[in-house]
């Protein structure tokens, strides 16, 4: 386990949010709407669809009030402001975002989403704003500590994610259990459905702070989280929203929202992506460990 690296650091549409991201009133709003359709080509004239997750932590959840909140909804709101557009969250699951995507539903995915090369087939993305581990998760009273320790035991995923294929790779022995969305998956762990789930490192701290499981493995990610786009959407929108989360790194903006849901290092993967984090966490306890 990485101690000295870390620690602690959904399918059809279900929820609606506008979001007014840009100044209120008639006159203002139709002004900014006409600015933002002559700006993006969007599926809405003037507005940026997003599809998000409800409980995929410390990403993307709907909080008591239900709106959607989390990591990846704080950056993608923050560039939203800064590029003078709104944005619509209708809330799916990982697969819903990315059929979505590829339907022409949505303009953009705000959620925890793994870059991959097969991904990238039918999306397009960010430069990953995030990297993290992989982490397998079982019950507080569990004592596996290897990832052999799971060979005939039953262990869920996300249907679609990327643990799907770290589950086949390194966990060939296990019994693959497909769920739809963390809801599941967790309800069915904490039952005993299952006898482990494996979950991005993020998302599992999030669950071992509020739930009765723990870590027993974690492994580093083979690649970064990213904001997946219409590969048939308006590049400019990929090429600007890229542009305005370089510049909160800049400002220091990145680094206080990142601090907000994490606490341990930046992982040097992301810095090789987004070189300018460096600087930022150079002599802090945000710079990635020494190998």
């Amino acid at each position: 386990m990485h101690s000295t690296l870390r620690r602690s650091l959904l399918a059809g549409a279900a929820a609606t949010l506008l979001l007014p991201l840009t100044a209120c009133g008639g006159d203002s709003d139709s002004s900014s709407a006409k600015a933002s359709t002559a700006k993006y080509e969007l599926v809405q004239n003037g507005v940026i669809t997003a599809g998000t997750q409800a409980e995929q932590p410390p990403f993307a959840v709907t909080d008591a009030s239900g709106n959607p909140t989390g990591f990846a909804v704080d950056l993608m709101n923050e560039a939203a402001e800064r590029l003078d557009v709104k944005v619509q969250y209708k809330t799916t699951n990982l697969q819903g975002i990315l059929a979505g995507l590829s339907a022409g539903q949505y303009d953009i995915g705000v959620a925890g989403v793994g870059a991959t090369p097969e991904r990238a087939k039918q999306v397009s993305f960010t430069t990953p704003y995030y990297w993290g581990f992989t982490s397998v998760v079982t019950r507080k009273s569990g004592k596996e500590t290897h990832l052999s320790d799971f060979d005939g035991k039953r262990v869920g995923v996300v249907s679609g994610a990327v643990q799907e294929a770290f589950i086949a790779k390194k966990m060939p022995q296990a019994k693959l259990v497909k769920f739809k969305d963390q809801t599941a998956l967790i309800s069915q762990l904490l039952s005993g459905g299952v006898e482990a789930i494996v979950l991005g490192g993020a998302d599992a701290d999030a669950y071992v702070k509020k739930q009765p499981v723990r870590i027993a493995v974690e492994q580093d990610s083979l690649q970064g989280s990213a904001f997946p786009l219409r590969r048939n959407g308006d590049p400019k929108l990929l090429k600007d929203i890229d542009a305005q989360i370089d510049a909160m790194i800049d400002d220091g903006t990145y680094v206080t929202l990142y601090k907000k849901y994490f606490q341990d290092p930046i992982a040097a993967d992301l810095i090789k992506k987004r070189p300018h984090l460096a600087k930022q966490v150079e002599g802090t306890d945000l710079a990635p460990a020494k190998k």
